[in-house]
């Protein structure tokens, strides 16, 4: 119920994702207090602006360190520490836009769709104890979730450690 979250409104209780304290998804579990939609620099100071994407439907494949970037021809000088200097060796020059307009290419190698992401602020931890039962402290960066997509620096890719479900380990 959102009034778990907050009195005022202000946060709902994200019931798509119920755990148990152990993380285990359960009908009967606890949702995550969250505020949807969203910019950077507008959540709480507990808090990070975060997108999620659907990893899971992905089909696109693309190369973070070429897509939307100006293609390199075989006279400009960049060094070979350069990440464009690998996009220039792979003489294919449709390497600089495989996503669409709408999409992004996240560091995995896929385009993914802005506008179907999910944007809400998240609770911001530096160990697991800063997360509530069911919930550890993970890095963004990896998996579909990023900081959200700032317009003003589009390249950027910051690393925040967030409240996510525990991941359930690879023998259960």
């Amino acid at each position: 119920m959102s009034t778990d979250c907050s009195f005022r409104g202000e946060r709902i209780c994200d019931l798509s994702y119920l755990v148990d304290g152990n993380g285990n998804p359960d009908p009967n579990g606890k949702g995550e207090c969250t505020i949807e939609g969203c910019t950077p620099g507008s959540c709480p100071k507990e808090g990070a602006c975060i997108q999620v994407f659907n990893t899971e439907f992905l089909s696109v494949a693309c190369d973070p360190d070429c897509e939307d970037r100006r293609p390199v021809g075989p006279d400009d000088k960049i060094s070979e520490s350069d990440p464009q200097y690998k996009c220039r060796e792979l003489g294919d020059p449709t390497i600089y836009n495989r996503c669409t307009d709408q999409e992004l290419c996240l560091p995995e190698g896929l385009c993914a769709d802005l506008f179907s992401a999910r944007v809400s602020c998240r609770k911001e931890c530096n160990t697991d104890r800063g997360c509530r039962d069911g919930y550890e402290c993970r890095q963004t960066g990896s998996n579909g979730v990023y900081v959200a997509f700032s317009p003003t620096n589009p390249h950027s890719m910051p690393i925040e450690s967030i409240c996510m479900p525990i991941e359930p380990k690879a023998d259960e």
